[in-house]
Parts: structure tokens; sequence; C-alpha cells
């Protein structure tokens, strides 16, 4: 399909049109509260995505996991030819867990108020979801589907995906794309890149004394704190793009006990996973300036950074030329936040970020989607799944 062809179609004509749907099918989705380790809750909305899907012609799947609710994997087979064993087709990843606890809705109600659709969960990342659902149906209704679309959804997304990281880098290797759902920046702009994370631990262990009677018999692991916060922060690098931050301390037993024992929580935040190993193996060499403390690390990286890989910046490449095509507004950025697609980039797998919706407030009070340009993203998505590759 060439691009005069795409524009032929008017996918944002369509996506507009569709606009009640839409927003029945968010209101819907973020009624479901969601919070990620509660997991009949989240299996409750598994159950309305599955006959969602069903009723919509895909073929689904749900994968149990410990302690999490189900992974949904739907999948639409596509009328192309495909060659067994190579990687082929479109992989829509988005999860459907929240950071907001069960009964937030008593104070925070879904409310539609013009353009905007506020509610918890809904611009982080339900609105993926219904984008999904509904570029899906546009794209099947303007041309068909010339390659298979797996619509991925999982469930420990905000908790950092260890549940789900297996499943998902297994299934992105089956496809030769993946666009992730999760939002856009406030301003719209879609995400090309995102840092890695690495969330570490410093336990110090010193050894206990009266504060009064005997302080030099004592070794204070908060002393050594001291020392250590400052050092480990000089690691970052922010021409690089790396920030160590240590966000947590507590240590000592009481008022008048020279401190036995500390402890320091840091974030990492690399662009390049070779900065990662370079932070990571200088906080393995610290030395503790008095030897009677022990300082021990504990953490990796949770998530490889999504770097501007060649097959990443043609995918952006080829997204932006839709987006003329089509008439449609094309921003980009690189963004501090982690998503699942700093797995399936990290394996090599030409990954594309924040196509889910436009809005603002993730994890905040004022969480909302601005419908109209939400429904841009739509449009994108599937002239996306119209014409995968350029």
């Amino acid at each position: 399909m060439t691009a005069a062809e795409l524009a032929a179609l008017d996918l944002p004509g369509r996506a507009r049109a569709a606009r009640d749907a839409y927003v029945a099918t968010l209101a819907e989705l973020v009624r479901h509260e969601s919070p990620s380790l509660a997991v009949d809750a989240c299996n409750a909305l598994a159950d309305h995505l599955e006959g969602r899907l069903e009723a919509d012609g895909w073929s689904v799947t749900r994968a149990a996991r410990d302690g999490a609710g189900d992974v949904v994997t739907a999948r639409l087979e596509g009328t192309g030819p495909a060659t067994p064993g190579t990687p082929h087709g479109t992989l829509l990843l988005a999860h459907y867990d929240t950071v907001w606890p069960l009964g937030t809705l008593e104070t925070m109600p879904v409310r539609v108020e013009g353009d905007v659709l506020a509610g918890p969960g809904a611009f982080d990342m339900k609105a993926g979801i219904a984008t999904a659902l509904h570029a899906t149906a546009i794209a099947r209704e303007a041309g068909g589907l010339g390659e298979p679309v797996t619509l991925l959804v999982t469930s420990d997304e905000e908790v950092g995906s260890d549940r789900s990281r297996e499943v998902i880098e297994a299934t992105a290797a089956e496809h030769a794309r993946v666009l992730v759902l999760e939002p856009g920046t406030a301003d719209g702009a879609i995400k090309v890149a995102r840092k890695g994370v690495a969330m570490l631990r410093f336990t110090l262990e010193g050894v206990p004394s009266h504060a009064g009677l005997a302080p030099e018999d004592g070794a204070s692991a908060l002393r050594e704190f001291a020392h250590l916060l400052p050092w480990a922060e000089d690691l970052a690098d922010p021409a690089a793009g790396t920030t160590l931050s240590v966000t947590m301390a507590s240590g000592g037993s009481a008022g008048n006990v020279v401190a036995a024992h500390a402890e320091a929580h840091a974030d990492l935040r690399v662009a390049r996973a070779d900065e990662a190993d370079r932070v990571l193996a200088a906080l393995a060499t610290y030395e503790a300036r008095d030897p009677r403390v022990t300082a021990t690390l504990h953490g990796d990286v949770n998530r490889p950074p999504m770097e501007a890989t060649p097959a990443n910046r043609a995918l952006a490449a080829h997204a932006k030329g839709l987006a003329d095509a089509l008439g449609l507004p094309w921003r980009e950025t690189s963004v501090g936040g982690a998503s699942d697609g700093n797995f399936t980039s990290a394996a090599g797998i030409a990954t594309l970020d924040g196509l889910g919706a436009v809005g603002d407030g993730a994890h905040a009070h004022h969480e909302h989607v601005r419908i109209d340009a939400t429904l841009e993203r739509v449009a994108l998505l599937a002239g996306l799944l119209l014409r995968p590759t350029a």
C-alpha cells in the first residue's frame, strides 16, 4: 500500500468517527480497577479483556502468573505470506496493571468533560489498550491486515515486570517489530529512546557501642554512609545521560548507640548499556573508610536501556512518514522512564514506544487523556498496521 493509497483511506476521519465507542471502551477499562498485585481484581479485568477480544475476532490465550494477574495474549492472522521460522508481523505491547489501590474510584471517578477523560490508570495505560482495540478494528475495516498482529497485555509492568519479562521477550522474538502502547509525553511526543534502570541497595554493617561510655569501640555505619553517598553520586555522568541518586536511607538503633547498621537505596538511570556496566563495576569496588565496616551492594539492572538502534531509528522514520502522509502531527523524544519496550529493544527487535495516548498525569491525581489527540494516535497505529514497512 502506497502512502497515497493510505492517505485516501482517511484513517483520521475513521478514528474521529469512533470517538464515542473509544470513550466507552476506555471508561469501562478504567472502571475495572487493577492494582498490580491485586490478583483477583486483575483477573477480573483479564476476563473482561478476553471477552471483548474474542467478540472482536481475536484468538485469545491466558497465562497465569504467580502473585500477579494473568497475561493476556491475543492474535489476529494476516492475509500475506510468511516464512516459517522468520520473525513476522507486529507485536502490540501493553499492560493493564496500575499504581492505584482498590477503592480509588470512590475519590477519582471516571469523568468525561469535553476533550478530557480522567480516571485512575486512564493515561497509564488503559488508553493504550483501547487504542490497540480500535486501531486494529479500523485497519481491518479499511483494508485488512497483511501481516499478523499480536496484542500482549501484561499484569505487572508497574512493579518491574519480573513475572512477565520471559513472556514478553519470547513473544517479541516471533515478531519483526514491537509497538509499545505506553502513553506519549504531555505534548504528544512519541518515545524513541528510554533509559535503563537499576534499583540498588547498599547495606553497611559496623560495630555497636555505647555512644557515651566507649564511642571509640564502635564503628559507625552511619558515618560510613556519609562517605558513601557523595562518592556514589559522583559516578553519575549527565553528559552521557547517566544519573545516580541515593533516594532513601536509614540506620541506627537507639539515640545512645553507635550505629551498627545502615541501609541506602539508589536509583541508577542510563542511556547506554555500557554506562550501566561502568557504574555497577565501580560501585562494587567501594572500600569502607573504616575497615571495621562492611559495605555490600545489592541489585542489578532491572530494565536495559532502549537505545536509538538502527532498527529503532528506521521504525521511527517509517512512522514519521506515515504521520506526514496522514496529516498527523509528529514529535519524538527520549525519556528517563523505562517500559517493557526496553526489553524488546535490548533483544534487537525494532521497537517504538509512546503510541497509546496523549494526556498527562501518570501516577498523579490529575491523570487524564486528551481524547481528540489520542484518536490521532489511533489513526497512526492503524496506519502502521496497514503499512507495517516502508
